[in-house]
């Protein structure tokens, strides 16, 4: 499906579809949901796919973080990023 036939439904005059509350707008949510979901599962499967021995650790951690989010891997990518920025000594919000 292209992307311009899967956001066919979304009015080009409308500044943000997102917030306002038309026919489209829960089908146009759904489907920001589920393209976000699935390119953060295509990084961790790239991640855990590799091999570099020094890298192992970030592996481990972001193994831990996708089982704890089981089937919400958007989730534990941001965990994981999130203890990174924090083992990296910066704060979190």
């Amino acid at each position: 499906m292209s992307a311009e036939r899967a956001f066919e439904f979304i009015p080009f005059d409308n500044p943000d579809p997102w917030v306002v509350d038309h026919a489209g707008a829960s089908e146009a949510r759904q489907l920001a949901t589920e393209s976000v979901r699935w390119q953060a599962q295509e990084i961790i499967d790239e991640v855990l796919s590799g091999t570099d021995p020094s890298e192992e650790l970030a592996r481990a951690r972001l193994r831990r973080c996708v089982a704890q989010n089981p089937g919400r891997p958007e989730r534990a990518l941001l965990q994981q990023l999130m203890v990174n920025r924090d083992s990296q000594g910066e704060s979190v919000m």
